[in-house]
């Protein structure tokens, strides 16, 4: 490869805060993180989305307005990520998109998982070709369709062993090792607390963690809540907002707890989990934070206070935020050279290209 090649990543996850940009370039040395963006989700299409986590009247209308609502913020996103690099469309080779997803239900018969998106639409409007639908070729091919994360963060993060846990609305796991790589989803991140705080304050998220550092941990419910079947599951394994909800929290609850409680608990259930399985699945020393969640430090101290010496938390080598879009060009790049991945560690799937092509 004797000319750079440029690719954008977008995502936008479970945690419906925005969506991430981020600019690639892999050359004869490798890949290259550049810049990143985030364009915030407006309010109301967040919650356009999370009212379609579950079923509803209209569906397919309101599927297909917020999808159109969310290719332009895709597209807003481009441009501030192209006038930000003082690049063109044209020196950019593809976008690799996620797409929102809004179901995700592998253990179904038969397994289905559902990301909103519109790739057509976006390389019209970016005069960029889009490469899209990377989980539906796993699905098709047995396995769960997630995560997908392990895949690429060897490469984009250099790593040769270790753990790199991104916390988003659910949270993933990815663990390198000498002879191999696998990931699975380890249960809650951000999304149930985001949850619970919108129904109790109105407000999208908990700043710093600072409304659960008001409560106290509820340990009789942080171990109901533990004691769900996924939890002990055995990767490969996959969730979702589809699972982990509001009506999911409802039914471990007695009526009577203080909110912040509630909030305090819920930010342990997700440290806990999270550090459990570090702890089974990683000999590795190191772990590596990526996400919305390495934004609330209260979330971050507590894994590094459970974690305790056998682990330590370390520095992402790039924006920890930019991560899984960054993953996204990697993604898209690999479809074009007909890479097939192998996620038999992973998501249990067969080895298969990932993805589908719409020209600009």
């Amino acid at each position: 490869m004797s000319t750079p090649q440029y690719f954008i990543g977008i995502m936008s996850g479970t945690s419906l805060d925005g969506a991430d940009s981020a600019l690639m370039c892999v050359d004869d040395q490798g890949w290259h993180y550049l810049a990143h963006h985030e364009e915030p989700m407006p309010a109301d299409l967040a919650l356009a989305f999370a009212s379609l986590n579950q079923p509803g009247d209209n569906e397919l209308q309101r599927s297909a307005l917020a999808t159109d609502r969310l290719m332009r913020l895709y597209a807003q996103s481009v441009r501030a990520l192209l006038a930000k690099t003082q690049l063109r469309a044209d020196d950019i080779r593809a976008i690799g998109i996620h797409g929102q997803t809004v179901r995700h239900c592998p253990n179904h018969e038969p397994a289905y998982t559902i990301q909103l998106a519109n790739p057509a639409l976006l390389a019209e409007l970016c005069g960029i070709d889009v490469i899209a639908d990377f989980r539906q070729r796993d699905i098709a091919a047995g396995g769960q369709g997630a995560p997908l994360a392990p895949l690429f963060q060897r490469d984009v993060l250099q790593i040769q062993q270790g753990c790199v846990v991104n916390i988003g609305g659910i949270a993933n796991l990815s663990i390198y090792q000498p002879d191999g790589v696998f990931g699975f989803d380890s249960g809650p991140g951000n999304g149930l607390l985001d949850a619970w705080i919108g129904a109790q304050l109105g407000k999208s998220y908990d700043e710093h963690g600072a409304w659960a550092a008001s409560g106290r941990i509820l340990e009789p419910l942080c171990e109901r809540l533990l004691a769900d079947a996924y939890f002990a599951k055995t990767p490969p394994k996959s969730s979702g907002r589809d699972y982990f909800d509001l009506s999911w929290l409802h039914r471990h609850l007695s009526g009577d707890e203080a909110a912040e409680d509630v909030q305090r608990t819920l930010l342990e259930l997700t440290a806990r989990s999270i550090c459990d399985a570090v702890k089974a699945h990683s000999a590795a020393k190191d772990v590596i934070l990526t996400g919305g969640g390495v934004r609330n430090p209260l979330l971050v101290s507590t894994i590094a206070e459970q974690l305790g010496p056998s682990h330590q938390l370390i520095d992402c080598p790039i924006d920890p935020q930019a991560i899984e879009a960054a993953g996204f060009a990697w993604l898209a790049e690999a479809f074009l050279r007909q890479h097939a991945h192998d996620l038999s560690t992973i998501t249990g799937g067969k080895k298969r290209v990932l993805g589908a092509l719409y020209p600009a």
